[in-house]
């Protein structure tokens, strides 16, 4: 019988979306006979500042961290989330009903916190029988948003996040460590770095560096570029815009560029960028920090775009996985040095599809439970 998986995400960054992507891909791999569908309930739900809510992420990550960190101190406690959330849900009640009536879910698994509590309360106030699993992608620095007791599982990728979460007041039968979404094509055998190049058009004896910053194409990334170019001429640079146009306008139009400078927009192909490069420069994104990881490439991290992403800076300095440089010039520094010590990028990775393998095994089995409990004739 088929079963049907309801993802809700916001593309606030690119992480949520690719974190749906990858639990949808382990699904697949694993023969499942789900069907699913991804619907960015923000989006859909039409009220002013939700609706907008990528828009704003955007702005924030622009150079408007101070407002985002002044936002998330003010709303990082439960009941402050509980009495926005019933307000807004108030507004956004017809917009989820058209969403769950169009696709009548088996299960509904929110990877976005702000939608955690909108599908709760919807589904208690219409006694649906769907249960609601909530997969965590920060690392560390999880927010009250995240955490709603009502949900029936929460599915979290570290040890912190699941200490945060019980403090925070979430069962312990409903709290369980499973590791961070990752795409399966991040783990399973990958292209080496002179096939990736190859393809990719680009030198395939330069010391290649990845630097991205998201999917809102956020922080000093041209002055970065430029830095970069001046310092590192030997080193062929893949700078990825994101959903930021303008960005990569300006990088484009720019007076006589690099010729090892190649500067692409949103990508669905990071696995091949990241397997063409030796090192990876990027903000403290949780999804770019798993996905470098399975893929052992070292991180380079320019700093965190809100409170939310610090935690993540710690789990990389802990973790040996990558440094910290807060300025173009100590990057350039970093890479420098890595050049001539000729650091290469390991032959085995430290973090594998187990995280994301772990999250299907769990929606399988609970999605086959909920529709045995309520479907079957006896």
């Amino acid at each position: 019988m088929n079963k049907r998986i309801l993802f809700i995400i916001s593309d606030t960054g690119g992480g949520h979306r690719s974190a749906a992507n990858a639990i949808i891909a382990a699904l697949s791999s694993a023969g499942a006979d789900v069907t699913s569908e991804l619907v960015d309930l923000l989006r859909a739900s039409g009220l002013p500042g939700f609706r907008n809510a990528p828009e704003l992420y955007a702005f924030f990550s622009s150079g408007h961290i101070w407002l985002h960190n002044f936002l998330f101190r003010l709303t990082n406690y439960s009941w402050v989330m509980d009495v926005a959330s019933n307000l807004s849900y108030v507004f956004a009640r017809s917009r989820i009903r058209r969403v769950i009536d169009s696709f009548m879910p088996d299960i509904v698994v929110v990877i976005h916190p702000l939608a955690v509590r909108p599908m709760c309360l919807y589904r208690d106030e219409t006694r649906s029988v769907w249960p609601v699993v909530t997969v965590v992608t920060d690392l560390v620095s999880v927010h009250a948003s995240w955490l709603y007791p009502r949900a029936d599982l929460y599915l979290l990728p570290t040890p912190e996040s699941v200490n945060i979460a019980k403090r925070q007041g979430i069962p312990t039968d409903k709290a369980r460590l499973v590791g961070f979404p990752v795409h399966p094509r991040f783990c399973g055998p990958t292209q080496d770095s002179h096939t990736a190049r190859t393809l990719l058009g680009i030198d395939v004896d330069r010391f290649t560096l990845l630097l991205t910053s998201g999917g809102a194409g956020g922080g000093h990334v041209e002055t970065l570029v430029r830095e970069l170019e001046h310092e590192c001429p030997l080193c062929s640079l893949l700078v990825v815009t994101g959903r930021n146009q303008s960005l990569r306008q300006r990088l484009n139009d720019r007076h006589a560029p690099s010729l090892h400078t190649h500067i692409y927009g949103f990508v669905d192909n990071m696995d091949q960028l990241m397997a063409a490069s030796d090192v990876v420069i990027t903000k403290a994104g949780p999804g770019t920090i798993m996905e470098a990881a399975a893929l052992c490439r070292p991180l380079i991290l320019t700093g965190a775009v809100g409170l939310q992403e610090e935690g993540n800076i710690r789990f990389v300095l802990d973790a040996g996985i990558g440094v910290l440089c807060t300025t173009p010039a100590d990057i350039a520094r970093h890479v420098t040095r890595m050049m001539s010590e000729n650091q290469q990028p390991c032959q085995s990775h430290n973090f594998s599809y187990a995280g994301t393998r772990s999250i299907a095994e769990a929606l399988l089995s609970l999605v086959e439970q909920n529709v045995q409990n309520h479907h079957d004739p006896s």
